[in-house]
């Protein structure tokens, strides 16, 4: 493909089209390895060498950390670049300064500069959005760079990066079909980020996990950091009626409490991650005690933790949270249990097809109203792969119409939308809908 393929931005998103998507096509579209990566970026001088970065990987709790540092840097007067994945709406989501999306002129500019060696590389999706990140990033002359991993570590397309520190939040069963059965195996693959002399923040995890992570570690001459020395402790909260946290972390016998309109106690790891993280560039990159409090008062509003719990209207009892794995179910279902609502909640979701599984599906059964949508994409679980293992589930409708009409009559009820977190467009789209018919 030429240089002047690209005359415009909507060039690029139907080239962006046209490409496999792991929403659409899955395996085909996880094309892990570094060399294409590596050549192309050595085509556009290496910007990903010049930007001082932390680089996140794990199970689940990667894009919340993220998240929460970017917003740690901002509070504290840098220029944060984030990069993180899948996006929920638009691509321009997955590369980010201080919260501002890449503008799409800038995503076209890249195209236009590297059309020719775009073709030439035949890189994927995922590949050609990690390297516009590195790109802008390093134009703008970002502070310091978030970079969340795809899929696993070793292998991922993030992974040519010397961060000045790894994290990784978790490690449990999730795309064995790319990094493994056994958690050990996964841990290894999640460990492939880990670099020689630079440090590790350890997250919540099995002690399997945690093991070959550390002797990961050791081997690398890594110094390790593990997030239940801080004893996260989480505590609901509201103020003005409103619902909300406080995260209590101790350090060095001192307590941090940590208020935030963020509601799930999952976070109270991540919150924990992110102070590690913070505490090992404090050298290079201070943040007063205030600035690290103050970034979380309004995190869940910042834009940045969408589809993590996210109340998806202020009217609506309505909640988004993209728990596409047993773990996170577990924490969705332990985060329900703690709010005080008067009915137990409507459970809405979609699942992709190797997510159809026992361990997912089966602690709806609790609930008395579940409801599944096959969205329309190639990986989409049927509504056959669901009803084996969760016989309580009904069947949403392909038509808008109808979609727009029972959502209507829920409009008081509390309403949790779950699965992947592609269903996400979906959901707000459906809202949409449902509000103009107000």
């Amino acid at each position: 493909m030429p240089k002047s393929y690209f005359h415009s931005p909507s060039d690029v998103h139907r080239y962006l089209d046209s490409l496999p998507s792991f929403q659409v096509h899955g395996a085909v579209a996880a094309r892990l390895g570094l060399d294409r990566i590596r050549a192309f970026c050595k085509s556009m001088g290496d910007p990903q060498d010049g930007v001082p970065c932390v680089h996140i990987a794990g199970t689940n709790g990667k894009g919340s950390v993220s998240a929460m540092l970017a917003l740690v840097y901002e509070q504290a007067g840098y220029t944060c670049g984030l990069y993180t994945s899948p996006h929920l709406e638009h691509v321009s989501e997955r590369i980010r300064i201080n919260r501002r999306p890449i503008p799409e002129e800038a995503l076209f500019r890249f195209f236009r500069t590297y059309g020719e060696e775009l073709q030439k590389v035949d890189l994927s999706y995922f590949e050609i959005t990690t390297a516009a990140a590195y790109w802008w990033f390093a134009d703008q002359k970002v502070d310091i760079a978030i970079l969340e991993t795809g899929l696993g570590g070793r292998l991922d397309a993030t992974n040519i990066v010397l961060p000045e520190v790894s994290v990784i939040t978790s490690v449990a069963h999730d795309h064995q079909n790319f990094l493994g059965s056994t958690l050990p195996v996964i841990a290894r693959e999640k460990g492939g980020i880990i670099k020689p002399g630079r440090p590790l923040v350890l997250g919540r995890m099995p002690v399997s996990a945690r093991r070959v992570l550390l002797d990961m570690a050791r081997e690398s001459g890594s110094e390790v950091m593990d997030v239940r020395s801080l004893a996260p402790h989480h505590r609901f909260r509201r103020r003005n009626g409103n619902p909300g946290s406080e995260y209590h972390l101790t350090e060095a016998g001192k307590k941090l409490v940590i208020p935030s309109d963020l509601t799930a106690p999952v976070h109270r790891w991540n919150v924990a991650a992110a102070r590690l993280t913070v505490r090992q560039l404090e050298n290079r990159f201070p943040v007063s005690d205030t600035g690290f409090i103050n970034a979380f008062a309004g995190a869940g509003r910042s834009g940045l933790l969408r589809a993590r719990f996210e109340r998806l209207h202020p009217e609506l009892q309505w909640y988004f949270d993209g728990a596409h794995n047993p773990e996170a179910v577990r924490e969705l279902l332990n985060t329900i249990r703690r709010q005080e609502w008067d009915h137990p909640p409507v459970m809405v979701m979609s699942l992709m097809k190797d997510k159809a599984q026992k361990k997912m599906l089966e602690p709806f059964s609790v609930f008395a109203k579940n409801y599944y949508y096959r969205m329309e994409t190639e990986r989409a679980a049927d509504n056959a792969q669901i009803t084996p293992y969760l016989a309580n589930i009904q069947s949403l409708p392909p038509n808008e119409d109808r979609i727009t009409e029972i959502f209507a009559g829920l409009t008081k009820e509390v309403v949790i939308f779950t699965g992947s977190f592609y269903f996400y467009g979906v959901v707000k789209r459906w809202i949409s809908r449902i509000i103009k018919a107000d």
